[in-house]
């Protein structure tokens, strides 16, 4: 650290003589001295760092050696390997840089006396990334005199290896308007760059109504099957279409960033495949503008075989495909498997170092087995949690309905012996569709949790991924805000924050907060932006809470479910949900049990979620409030976009705080017959419709009416979902009147609001969690566990990590070491083919339960790794 302080003091004298120098004398500002041979991909981090030092209106010079160097200041870039002077450099001064795929080193030094910073990277990558990060800092500055100010020593490798953004081609027209345009690749493949996400996904098909179904003739026809054609496409669109995507391939390789692309329909047989568009279904001999027709089983894969085939060899650089294997790409049951494997044989002969990743549902063992046989470099791709944007963790346990196959999760696919990696896909396009997002905790969180079963790679989909969606492929795309309320040039900027934290924090979790600090300073000012930054942050749980802990599972669909904007059905459908993770989180009717004294949990009760959304509901509109006495004359666009996000997100978390106690009144009113239950639920549901009227007039007229984000009733406008919450109300008053009892009526307790949103607050407990246990070995755990209100009982819930089964409970016993609990899990119940995981559940003599770990903390669960053949 001395000699760290004594460099940087170094730096900041030679700052201020060549100032006073350049102040009497004007001349060269930086010198920039580079390898001799730069790939594409470190000149473009070049190229933005020449134009950070130029947009303040300094002098810039870029050369190979230090000879003729005339600046004031001293960058030297180059890759950590090699002759260069940057090297040269590192290894002079014992600095190295990690030995790993886009690893970087910022380093303050001296060479000749002089002091320099030196920004390297163990390849290309990794300089690229470093030379964005000086860029960035420097753009901070505001002073010209100091532009590396906020230039910070850092030497960093990535944490997750692959962090991916994935795309649908939902809509003809949407998407031909931006894969037709360059400049939109350009600004979309910079700021992925500049956030370190390092993997575009493109996918072809999925419920658009046989557009990409499936993608070949999209891009050319194939000898031998003259019948086989997109219905209105001609051979010079094709060709544009080829020589597009290829030029799309260079231009991300150009900046680090591989393509991913999805092969998801094999054929057009509508149903699912029609997005829920009764005008989309497949009419045999009558086929839509975009369909492929000359299809069908007698020919399917054969045709398949020869046009991907061609298509490796049409898009030679392309880096990995996705393929699907279950019948929603058009396939019937009996089809999949041959054509499955005719579809692998194909790779294996075309390309056989061609990365596959493998669409978890659906998958079956004896396929897995043929992958491995053939010596496929394949990854399977499991959601990370259904088809929405949940906590930042793989359930504890997902919903019963498809607990017992591999649709929602990763199943029973994380056996040992390893012989597959995973790419965990984050299903989030049908929550977070519209509303602004980002935190950097959540982020952390979730990629913690990516590192499961060995992974190192993760996918997410970019906001408005739905947009048109089920809507006409010759429609105009809509624009998202109203006139005059846009203050980007395409609508994936106005999301700079998601990109951000899922890119820099995937890369590096400890990612110093001045990153996002600065930006939003930049943007909405030093006083307003550290509460906007704040309160998007902890608005950025909102949705992850709400599907977590009370989502009806009805809603669970990409293409038919939207949190943000949906009300999740009237009060009887809502009351019956359980959450997404049964394990954390108790349902609506185990709180009205707990109520009525027939059961006892620890899990987190729907009142304490009630709690917890409504304080974190006053937290975020305080925080809008100050910032908007503060903004001053920075309020702008953006600014009013924001708070509104925010302010809508705030009601919708009041919303369901509100809805909880109606829920949970409910279902004492079922249990009980007691009206009284029927009457509460009312009244608490109007209350909800008060906060949804909330949202209603937070939302004002900035958003388009309707949105076209989906399949009806899915598109539309916050103000729908109130006219249907209002009648739901309506129902609940006439169910009322016309109410009589069946069967024998108890009393109500009443729903009993928590007192904490944190249950962690009553119990104090330390545990030691075994990182391995071995194979055929009993596993002893202990807890010390305190409860000022006393404690009642300590148990562990354990199982394989294998979402096909439910955990087992053993009590907990005392040690004779004061608050000291054990259990051991005999060896016989533990599966040598996964690994083991564990929750600790507690119960105080008052009735305050918790799980440990604490979900609100980190991942709510531990996983003992099994040492096999130990």
């Amino acid at each position: 650290m001395k000699s760290l302080n004594c460099l940087r003091a170094l730096l900041v004298a030679f700052t201020l003589i060549f100032s006073q120098a350049y102040a009497a004398s004007p001349g060269m500002d930086v010198s920039i001295i580079t390898d001799t041979q730069l790939s594409p991909v470190a000149r473009h981090g070049l190229t933005k760092l020449i134009e950070a030092i130029q947009q303040k209106q300094l002098h810039v010079e870029t050369l190979t050696s230090t000879g003729n160097a005339k600046g004031r200041m001293m960058l030297i870039t180059g890759i950590a390997h090699g002759n260069g002077l940057a090297a040269r450099l590192l290894k002079e001064g014992n600095h190295s840089v990690p030995e790993t795929k886009e690893s970087l080193t910022i380093w303050n030094t001296t060479w000749q006396n002089k002091p320099v910073t030196v920004i390297s990277g163990y390849d290309d990558s990794g300089l690229m990334y470093g030379l964005l990060d000086v860029a960035n800092r420097i753009s901070w500055s505001t002073e010209s005199s100091d532009p590396l100010h906020f230039v910070t020593e850092v030497t960093s490798e990535p944490d997750i290896k692959e962090r991916g953004i994935a795309m649908y081609t939902m809509h003809r027209r949407y998407w031909e308007s931006r894969f037709y345009d360059e400049n939109f690749w350009v600004r979309y493949f910079d700021m992925m760059a500049q956030n370190r996400l390092n993997m575009l996904e493109i996918l072809f098909g999925y419920e658009n109504g046989g557009f990409m179904a499936p993608c070949y003739p999209y891009f050319f026809n194939v000898d031998g099957y003259p019948g086989v054609k997109m219905a209105d496409i001609t051979a010079e669109q094709q060709q544009k279409n080829v020589a597009t995507m290829n030029r799309l391939i260079k231009m991300a390789h150009d900046r680090g960033i591989g393509i991913r692309l999805g092969i998801w329909d094999h054929i057009y047989r509508g149903g699912v495949q029609a997005g829920g568009n009764p005008d989309f279904e497949y009419r045999e001999g009558h086929p839509l503008p975009w369909q492929v027709t000359g299809l069908d089983s007698t020919n399917l894969n054969r045709y398949t075989k020869a046009a991907f085939a061609k298509f490796l060899k049409t898009f030679p650089e392309l880096d990995a495909i996705l393929f699907k294997t279950n019948n929603e790409s058009g396939l019937k049951q009996s089809e999949l498997h041959e054509f499955s494997l005719n579809f692998f044989q194909t790779v294996k002969e075309t390309a056989p170092d061609m990365f596959i990743d493998i669409h978890g549902k659906g998958i079956t063992d004896a396929l897995i087995k043929n992958a491995i046989d053939m010596g496929l470099n394949f990854r399977i791709a499991p959601k990370f949690w259904m088809e929405q944007m949940g906590l930042p963790y793989s359930p504890t346990h997902i919903n019963r309905e498809d607990q017992k196959n591999r649709r929602h999760g990763y199943a029973d696919m994380l056996r040992y012996p390893q012989h597959y990696q995973v790419l965990w896909k984050l299903w989030n396009g049908g929550s977070n569709r519209v509303f602004l997002w980002g935190d950097p905790e959540y982020v952390r969180r979730f990629a913690a949790s990516s590192h499961l079963y060995n992974s190192d790679a993760y996918a997410v989909y970019e906001p408005m991924a739905t947009k048109m969606e089920s809507q006409v492929h010759d429609a105009e795309p809509f624009q998202l805000l109203n006139p005059p309320y846009p203050y980007y040039t395409y609508e994936f900027e106005r999301y700079w924050h998601f990109y951000q934290t899922f890119g820099l924090v995937g890369y590096d979790p400890h990612t110093p907060d001045d990153v996002w600090d600065k930006e939003f300073a930049k943007r909405f000012g030093e006083k307003a932006g550290p509460l906007i930054r704040s309160a998007l942050h902890e608005a950025s749980w909102v949705l992850p809470r709400i599907v977590g802990a009370c989502y009806p599972y009805s809603f669970f669909p990409t293409t038919s479910a939207w949190p943000e904007k949906q009300r999740l059905g009237d009060l009887p459908l809502y009351a019956s949900a359980e959450g997404s993770d049964l394990q954390q989180f108790a349902s609506f009717d185990e709180e009205a049990q707990v109520l009525l004294g027939k059961l006892e949990t620890a899990k987190t009760l729907p009142s304490t979620t009630s709690e917890w959304l409504a304080r974190l509901s006053a937290s975020i509109k305080e925080k809008v409030a100050e910032a908007e006495e503060l903004i001053g004359d920075q309020n702008n666009k953006e600014f009013h976009a924001t708070v509104t996000d925010l302010k809508m997100l705030a009601d919708l978390a009041l919303y369901h705080s509100r809805r909880v106690p109606a829920a949970v009144s409910y279902c004492l009113f079922l249990r009980t017959q007691d009206v009284s239950a029927l009457d509460d639920a009312i009244a608490y549901e109007e209350k909800a419709a008060e906060a949804w009227s909330q949202l209603v007039n937070a939302a004002g007229d900035l958003y388009a009416d309707p949105i076209l984000i989906g399949k009806k009733p899915l598109s539309g406008h916050w103000k729908d979902e109130l006219v249907m919450l209002n009648n739901g109300v309506e129902k609940l008053k006439e169910e009322r009147l016309r109410f009589k009892p069946d069967g024998q009526v108890t009393q109500s307790p009443g729903y009993k609001p928590a007192d904490d949103p944190e249950n962690s607050n009553y119990f104090v407990i330390r545990h030691q969690a075994p990182d391995s246990a071995a194979v055929g070995k009993p596993i002893t755990l202990q807890v010390h566990v305190q409860a000022p209100g006393g404690l009642k009982w300590v148990r562990l819930q354990y199982r394989a990590v294998n979402q096909y089964k439910d955990f087992e409970m053993l009590p907990m016993v005392t040690t004779g070491e004061k608050n000291m609990f054990q259990a051991t899990i005999p060896a016989g119940q533990i599966d040598p083919q996964y690994d083991l995981m564990y929750v600790i559940e507690v119960m105080d003599a008052n009735g305050k339960g918790f799980i440990y770990p604490n979900v609100n903390k980190e991942t709510p669960y531990k996983i003992i790794h099994l040492k096999r053949g130990v």
